[in-house]
């Protein structure tokens, strides 16, 4: 009789499995839902309709069943969903009241009262992961779980240790002691359920506003990207525009240079008529002073070209080229001055 029932819940689990999304994985799955049908035995398996929140509809394969959390507990009623996806993701869990009177206690750290759905606040279902998660671990967590703080309120149901009840819901008769001690378990069991679920919505709204702030910390750090990137495209422009301007100075002065050259070159016309004309300075002595002072001249001049040739080669920056042109063309100015006046001044 039972190797029967065995071989008609594998068949039906094979039959269920079909339409998931891992067929070499069935076997793990077939292990699985076997596993926890031999642990717990007031759970047996169902092929139904889930609906999500989002009203679409599949059908999966089910373990559902009276489970005892603990002899001093009332039982609760657990439903076990395999989603398409299972193993790789974890299966839906939902607990409800066994008996109709019962109700769900509000603000449970791990049951929502209001679907009966098992959070992911549960250690186990939030760090699921295969091969290492099993069906039969998930359910031994949460009654470890539940046994903490049960998810029923103390006035759900007639359910007494040992299963004595009477009619109406009325508890056996029991000691003082044994009913100040559930009383006292009670309220601590409500207690703790509440401050757990305070820490829980109290840790919801940290989470929240560390996502806002680092979401406008995010935006803020996107605007100055884009800020350091509009100075990076203007400052490259300006570098452009400078290179352009650099050349087009170079290529003036190299013009200029070669027309003085030319002209410095040239010999002058009637070089007797000048050399008639030293005469009367040299009897004067000033002959030598102006020799000097164009000396002085053309020595400027060449220091000028040899700054522009390091300037082409790299050897001299733009500002101190620029810097050192300036000296120099005022000392070749004032010897050219020197000169002149050394000429004219008889």
């Amino acid at each position: 009789m039972a190797t029967a029932a065995a071989a008609g819940t594998v068949v039906l689990v094979d039959a269920a499995l079909d339409p998931y999304e891992h067929p070499d994985l069935r076997w793990l799955v077939r292990k699985h839902v076997l596993a926890i049908l031999e642990e717990f035995p007031t759970l047996s398996p169902s092929v139904d309709t889930f609906t999500t929140d989002d009203g679409n509809s599949a059908v999966l394969l089910n373990a559902r069943g009276i489970l005892a959390v603990s002899h001093a507990l009332p039982p609760i009623l657990l439903t076990l969903w395999l989603p398409r996806e299972y193993p790789y993701r974890p299966p839906l869990v939902y607990v409800f009241p066994a008996a109709p009177p019962a109700a769900l206690v509000a603000d449970h750290p791990f049951v929502d009262h209001r679907t009966g759905r098992v959070r992911r606040a549960l250690p186990y279902l939030d760090e699921w992961s295969v091969p290492r998660s099993s069906l039969v671990g998930l359910v031994q967590s949460l009654v470890a779980a539940l046994r903490m703080c049960h998810p029923l309120t103390a006035a759900s149901s007639g359910f007494v240790a040992g299963g004595a009840t009477v009619a109406g819901g009325a508890r056996a008769a029991a000691t003082p002691a044994e009913e100040e001690r559930r009383r006292m378990h009670a309220v601590l069991a409500e207690e703790l359920a509440a401050r757990m679920g305070a820490d829980a919505a109290d840790f919801r709204v940290r989470a929240d506003e560390d996502i806002h702030a680092m979401a406008s910390l995010q935006a803020g750090l996107r605007a100055r990207g884009d800020a350091m990137g509009g100075a990076i495209r203007a400052l490259e422009e300006e570098r452009m525009r400078l290179e352009l301007a650099v050349t087009a100075s170079l290529a003036h002065r190299r013009n200029l240079l070669a027309w003085l050259h030319k002209e410095s070159r040239a010999a002058p016309p009637g070089a007797a008529g000048a050399a008639s004309a030293l005469a009367p300075y040299a009897a004067a002595g000033d002959a030598p002073r102006w020799l000097e002072s164009k000396a002085a001249e053309l020595a400027a001049d060449d220091a000028i070209d040899a700054l522009g040739d390091a300037l082409e080669n790299g050897e001299l920056g733009f500002q101190e080229y620029i810097k050192r042109v300036k000296i120099l063309a005022r000392e070749q100015f004032f010897h050219c001055y020197a000169a002149s006046k050394s000429m004219s001044s008889n």
